[in-house]
């Protein structure tokens, strides 16, 4: 088959150790099983908020995984007027483009973002092409969240005509997958029907890796001596509105003194304003963006992940990074509501907090109670090899994208 994946705000695969994501994960599934794959990307950084390219780009990865790379207008805040333009911009573009190139068997579009996944959903239609929506995010739900209450009203008239498009978007393609239960749910109501064979969640998982010791993984190798023999407290991650580690560094203060480290791995927004507040600390460490066989490391060194909501109002949500801690077996230690709540209380595989207090009390028991300890990182690992392990995720993922494309093909005929 010919598949085109649109998705615009991942990591591209552009380099060898570059961490994996999502699409990244169904692409290489999908070429391994002989299928021919357009990723539709743009040419700008989302996490690094850099221009990758500085035009619109196409090339060749492999021989069978091409990405045609878009040019909008970049933006500094991940919730901005200058983000919703840049992927207006990129939609237009994929309209005027698409029609040029030779026509797909099957379309999975990410959704944000909504616009262009609707330009792909229109296309598809003309053609008889079937499409499906993988659901990442509540857009455009999330914009009225980060709108001070009272003016909540007034920004709901003002986004009527993106709430009416995500509903018709959502409404006329053939199948809706995402990343939790929840995220299903939401979408299957913007559509306005029952679930059916073609909808379906497809956790988001994790590819465990193997760093062998004569890669070079830079500075992370020189953390994990300073690490060696602490007891290491872990996010990795954008430091954003919806995943702000400031408590994090909150509660290193009540463990100075002691053999406990905190390490916050990443960047974002928020970076030095958290470096600002933690300067006077030497429990805390800020090794900066790693890669994936960077992160491998950082986790082989770490005994806790953390999965920090920041301050949002909406905290139904599952954070990817709970999969990469459970790949090392990592006990979670979340603030994240909804379906990662009922996993970490049904698997035992950490605590949940709300405040200061309940995670200075979930970091102390798993410190002081070894035994504890054990039985939860012992069933980090199984449930991570029982329902997360990507390896295995995005080959059923593939498989449905096929069965759906085989359905298309048999009507047609």
């Amino acid at each position: 088959m010919n598949v085109w994946l649109l998705q615009i705000g991942e990591i591209l695969p552009l380099q060898t150790g570059t961490r994996r994501l999502r699409t990244a994960m169904l692409a290489d599934k999908l070429t391994e099983r002989g299928h021919n794959v357009l990723w539709w990307a743009s040419a700008f950084d989302h996490f690094g908020k850099k221009w990758i390219f500085s035009k619109d780009m196409e090339f060749q990865v492999n021989e069978r995984l091409r990405i045609k790379a878009l040019k909008g207008m970049g933006y500094r805040k991940n919730i901005s007027l200058s983000r919703f333009i840049d992927h207006r911009m990129i939609a237009w573009k994929f309209r005027r483009f698409a029609d040029g190139i030779e026509k797909p068997d099957v379309i999975v579009a990410s959704m944000p973002s909504y616009d262009l996944a609707f330009e792909a959903a229109r296309y598809a239609k003309k053609y008889g092409i079937p499409v499906i929506v993988d659901i990442r995010d509540q857009w455009p739900d999330i914009f009225i969240e980060n709108v001070p209450q009272r003016f909540r009203g007034m920004a709901r008239v003002i986004l009527k005509r993106e709430f009416l498009m995500v509903k018709s978007l959502l409404g006329m393609v053939d199948g809706l997958l995402s990343m939790t239960d929840p995220l299903l749910k939401w979408g299957l109501s913007y559509a306005g029907r029952e679930k059916t064979w073609k909808d379906n969640v497809f956790y988001l998982g994790y590819l465990k890796g193997e760093v062998s010791h004569d890669q070079h993984a830079g500075e992370i190798y020189e953390l994990g001596k300073a690490l060696s023999g602490k007891f290491v407290v872990t996010f990795v991650g954008t430091f954003g509105t919806y995943h702000n580690p400031s408590l994090l560094i909150d509660c290193a203060k009540k463990f100075e003194g002691q053999d406990i480290r905190f390490v916050l791995a990443g960047d974002g927004e928020l970076l030095q304003e958290l470096k600002e507040k933690a300067s006077s600390l030497s429990n805390v460490l800020f090794p900066g963006w790693l890669d994936q066989d960077q992160i491998t490391v950082l986790l082989k060194h770490s005994h806790i992940g953390v999965c920090p909501s920041g301050q949002i109002e909406n905290k139904v949500f599952f954070p990817n990074k709970a999969f990469s801690y459970l790949a090392e077996g990592l006990p979670i230690l979340s603030s994240f509501r909804g379906e990662i709540e009922e996993i970490i209380d049904k698997y035992k595989v950490g605590y949940s907090y709300d405040n200061l207090e309940s995670l200075v009390k979930g970091i102390k028991a798993l410190y002081n109670n070894s035994d504890l300890y054990g039985e939860m990182s012992a069933n980090a690992l199984r449930l991570f090899g029982e329902k997360f392990d990507a390896d295995k995720i995005y080959v059923e993922y593939a498989q449905h994208v096929e069965r759906i494309a085989k359905d298309n093909y048999k009507k047609a005929i």
